[in-house]
């Protein structure tokens, strides 16, 4: 992803409308069903924060983004929330959770960078740590306005993690067609 996609106001603006509408309840419903309340997780890619706001109500959660736009615009409007700028792939922070999650977050990377996160988020997850990450299904990838976006079918997600996780739950479902997207939760190895 062009690293200054989400640092423009415009496009900032922009993704800000294109989501006005996504309410997140069924991201929040399947964390429940997958995630122990107790656990202290790390969102990656917040964006605007409507996933944080959703799963902030029953868990300890630190919202990131790799946008400082994105991370301000929330810290403003909620001063008692932690957020990091974070990049996805580094993960730079001495911090431990219990879960790691993104909402088609990390279908922006490519795939030498998506390997690097996978092998990163697993050193900053606690023993037998949870991830719960959600793509877009299919093979390939493009580039809109600068932001690339990755496809991935089960199989080859099931390839990328794991060497570092066992999947506890991997399957499609449908974000605006029927099985455009994929659902994965792993358990650190």
């Amino acid at each position: 992803m062009s690293e200054s996609f989400f640092e423009k106001e415009e496009n900032v603006k922009q993704y800000l409308e294109m989501t006005a509408d996504y309410d997140g309840l069924w991201f929040y419903e399947q964390f429940k069903k997958h995630i122990p309340p107790s656990y202290k997780a790390l969102e990656l890619g917040m964006g605007p924060g409507k996933d944080l706001d959703n799963i902030r109500q029953s868990y300890h959660v630190v919202g990131s983004d790799f946008s400082f736009t994105f991370a301000e615009l929330y810290k403003r409007q909620h001063p008692e929330v932690k957020i990091m700028v974070l990049d996805a792939v580094t993960i730079k922070t001495p911090k431990r959770f219990n879960c790691i999650y993104s909402n088609k977050v990390l279908h922006h990377l490519t795939a030498k960078d998506l390997s690097a996160s996978i092998q990163r988020q697993a050193q900053v997850l606690e023993k037998d740590g949870l991830i719960f990450h959600t793509f877009w299904k299919g093979t390939g990838e493009e580039n809109y306005e600068g932001m690339l976006f990755n496809y991935y079918e089960i199989e080859a997600l099931k390839e990328l993690f794991d060497a570092s996780f066992e999947i506890v739950h991997i399957d499609t479902y449908q974000e605006f067609k029927e099985d455009d997207s994929i659902l994965l939760v792993a358990r650190k190895k």
